[in-house]
């Protein structure tokens, strides 16, 4: 221990006195490691004494497992979670949230425990998953999520419970050559589900906690229930309400099984698991509005009557999503060859939610169903498709449209800076009644595919591996507008749509082939490697309105490169260079060719990383310096006047086009000290400085990317010794820029963690645990993710307690 204590010292003697402090970057690096060795200084010199003599009385005591957080022996940037990290969140977490400590991640969730995807954003390296962007990939076992957007798509949250995450693999910027996604322009997140265990058992969990946060996890494994095969099944059901206000809530179920079969050469693992999540979203605001009110995003929590204000309510603004996704994977290993192959299927349908403050006037369409529409919603008098003519939002006892007095000055103020004439009751007769539509956009969703790898060892140092990766997405869009049945009263409203507006089909076929070359000489390791990506999507009128339309996205020849040596058995220097790539999304071709540019391509980006890797039996380390450019951003480009408010019709233009780009530069590092048998230290650090490289709409040449971190630190104290387990964890992050221009300059904020359990064994049972999660210990207020000019308020303070029994 006196060692380690020395080592601290000296680290923090030597970064003071060497002139490469005088920047402030370096500043910032050395500052961090002071603090980070002072805060072993301080954790341990109490328990000192007390350890050397629990080392000579239990001598024998089973030491603590080894995490390791630094990464793979890879030539690129990836990190790990460790143990700690999952202790750190409660069982009701999102599995996001698990990978929020390592270097370079950020990871933003606007509702409780994770409990809102319209409002969970993740930054890494100037790259972003929000409702604006997706430019990060994310794998489940290795397999596609099948993106990460909100109209579609599905993150990780949506596949696996925490009690089920074995760890997350995170490479920022150089990812796995097989990685099998076409949106990782910005690296790949991988969740690994845990295996069976290889004994019987039961496991249950009840968790209580604030804004009536509820859930109950069990599992069940088999123990060997045929020869050589293991297997699970588990259960949970999470409820939380909103905790902002006091209306909306949160509703998931969630059923994952798993089995593995080992025979002599061969594994076979097949996995399934199925989602029901029904989610009350948050809303953005601006700077001004925190600055006015920090605890309350804009949303309502009652029906006033007057439909321009209830369109504000928290409980119609909502997320329902359902997902099934089941694979099976054969894997073969033999002497110096292996391969394995994996065919997937995921299902997705759900619903996104919306209360227009009006009704709205058809032009066109026709009352004769489509033969290809796939409407449940229908009624006799559903119109299907036409065009938006007008909308009214007063009627007399009649049922006829009204128009405002002429010359009347009263305004509503809010939402949205309030509306004008047509939607204040003050400017219509006594009597008149208001109305409202209920907006409906359907989200359904296929895939199948397969992904194969191979990998054979040639000769003594050369080892080959080749790939595949093929994929079919089908995705079904449609809209619909219900009648609210009484807007003076609730927001209930006619099963039958008044108008099925459009219905959409989008194909999109993926096929990547890759291939790479390593080669060991000595202590040295070179690899190489090409990649392909063929793309096409094609959108479908379900109508027959409008003519199909296609539109192909294939990648060039991508290469990556790396090399790592191993300059002693504890320290690697590593180098990795790689082409990512993002193909079109068919989210670009959602209002066909009118709104696709030209030459529009998928989007590309050069990633370098440069770093070196320390571990030995307590210390683990890590620094990665990395340089980013993003050349042919697909950039969504405004056509006349934009909707004040939101666009409930789709009345606003845009063409995507292939202009601008990012270039990005910076320094990720962490550390992970076990500083005594039972104390363990860790802390990451990240600067990232990431500009526009040029001038488009409102995208302005050397500024700073909207929304992306600059400097991000995290420090953990952790315990874990005899069944007893707590830590804390706190998280700074820097300024950052919130929009194009540059104007709007988020403040920093630092976020505490505080967690403690206590396992043991009673009597009839296994082990029985006890655990006390607290999220944003100080309550402190702060704005997460977003868009570029508005915000979502980040959660505060979140209590979480749990009682979890084996049997």
């Amino acid at each position: 221990m006196s060692y380690r204590l020395f080592t601290c010292i000296r680290w923090i003697f030597q970064m003071y006195i060497t002139p490469f402090h005088n920047t402030p970057n370096a500043r910032r690096l050395a500052t961090w490691g002071a603090l980070l060795c002072s805060t072993a200084l301080l954790a341990i010199t109490p328990y000192a004494n007390a350890e050397e003599a629990a080392d000579a009385m239990e001598a024998d005591d089973i030491a603590m497992e080894e995490v390791v957080v630094t990464g793979k022996t890879v030539t690129y940037a990836n990190n790990a979670t460790d143990n700690v990290m999952l202790e750190q969140k409660a069982p009701a977490a999102s599995v996001l949230s698990a990978i929020d400590n390592l270097p370079g991640i950020f990871i933003s969730e606007g509702g409780t425990f994770g409990s809102d995807d319209w409002s969970t954003t993740i930054s890494i390296r100037g790259f972003n998953v929000g409702l604006s962007e997706q430019q990060i990939g994310m794998t489940i076992d290795g397999l596609p999520n099948g993106n990460s957007n909100y109209g579609g798509g599905s993150k990780a949250n949506r596949y696996i419970d925490s009690e089920n995450l074995a760890r997350a693999e995170v490479s920022q910027g150089t990812s796995d050559i097989a990685s099998p996604s076409h949106e990782a322009l910005g690296g790949t997140i991988n969740f690994v589900t845990n295996n069976p265990n290889e004994e019987s058992g039961m496991r249950a969990g009840i968790s209580v906690g604030d804004n009536n946060a509820q859930r109950y996890f069990f599992r069940y494994d088999t123990g060997e229930i045929m020869q050589n095969t293991h297997a699970y099944i588990s259960y949970s059901h999470t409820y939380n309400d909103a905790w902002i206000g006091n209306e909306g809530n949160t509703e998931r179920d969630h059923i994952s099984a798993k089995f593995i079969t080992e025979l002599e050469n061969w594994t076979l693992t097949g996995r399934f698991s199925w989602d029901d999540a029904a989610e009350d979203n948050f809303q953005r605001i601006s700077i001004d509005q925190f600055v006015q009110n920090p605890d309350w995003d804009r949303l309502t929590d009652t029906i006033t009557g007057i439909p321009y204000v209830d369109q504000a309510y928290r409980p119609s603004w909502s997320t329902l999503r359902t997902n099934y996704f089941t694979y099976l994977r054969a894997a073969y290993e033999g002497d110096g060859f292996k391969a394995e192959i994996t065919p997937y299927f995921h299902s997705q349908n759900g619903r996104g939610d919306w209360v227009p403050p009006y009704l709205v006037n058809v032009n066109g369409g026709t009352t004769t169903r489509p033969s290809g529409s796939r409407s449940l919603d229908s009624g006799p008098d559903t119109i299907f498709g036409g065009s938006f003519d007008s909308t009214y939002t007063y009627v007399d006892a009649a049922g006829t449209q009204l128009t405002p007095f002429d010359n009347c000055t009263a305004r509503l103020t809010f939402p949205y800076g309030g509306g004008g004439a047509a939607n204040n009751p003050a400017c219509y007769p006594v009597g008149s009644t208001p109305v409202g539509s209920y907006r409906h956009t359907h989200y359904n969703k296929k895939r199948i595919g397969v992904t194969a790898d191979a990998t054979a060892v040639i000769g003594e140092n050369n080892t080959v591996r080749a790939g595949l990766w093929w994929e079919r997405a089908d995705r079904d869009e449609g809209r619909d507008w219900h009648k609210i049945i009484d807007p003076l009263s609730s927001q209930e409203f006619d099963n039958a749509a008044y108008w099925r507006q459009y219905e959409r089909n989008f194909i999109t076929n993926t096929f990547m082939v890759y291939a790479e070359d390593t080669l060991e000489i000595s202590d040295l390791v070179l690899n190489g490697g090409l990649r392909k990506f063929i793309v096409s999507l094609t959108r479908t009128d379900t109508f027959g309105i409008e003519d199909q339309f296609k539109k192909d996205s294939n990648s060039k020849i991508l290469f990556t490169a790396g090399a790592l040596y191993n300059v002693t058995d504890d320290l690697e220097i590593f180098a990795g260079f790689s082409q990512n790539f993002a193909a079109i999304k068919d989210s670009v071709i959602e209002k066909g060719p009118s709104s696709v540019g030209a030459n529009l391509d998928g989007e590309t980006a050069d990633n370098f990383d440069f770093g070196l890797r320390y571990g030995n039996d307590w210390l683990r380390a890590n620094v990665t310096a990395y340089y980013i450019k993003f050349n042919n951003r697909i950039v969504s480009i405004p056509i006349g006047d934009s909707v004040n408010g939101i666009d409930f019709i789709n009345q606003n233009q845009n063409v995507f086009d292939n202009v601008g780009g990012v270039e990005s530069k910076g320094l990720e590092a962490s550390l992970s000290a076990d500083v005594t048998d039972n104390w363990n230290i860790y802390s990451s650090l990240t600067i990232n400085d990431s500009v526009y490289t040029q001038t488009v709409s409102n995208v302005v040449k050397d500024n700073k990317v909207a929304l992306s971190p600059e400097f991000l630190m995290v420090g953990t104290l952790s315990y874990d010794n005899d069944g007893m387990r707590g830590g804390v964890s706190a998280k700074h992050v820097g300024k950052r820029w919130g929009n194009f221009d540059n104007t709007d300059r988020l403040p920093s904020y630092t976020v505490v963690d505080m967690w403690v359990g206590y396992s043991m064994e009673m009597a009839g049972i296994k082990n029985i645990d006890l655990s006390l999660n607290v999220n944003n210990l100080t309550d402190k207020r702060y704005l997460g993710g977003g868009t570029p000019g508005s915000y979502f308020i980040g959660t505060g303070r979140q209590v979480m307690a749990t009682v979890t029994v084996d049997f």
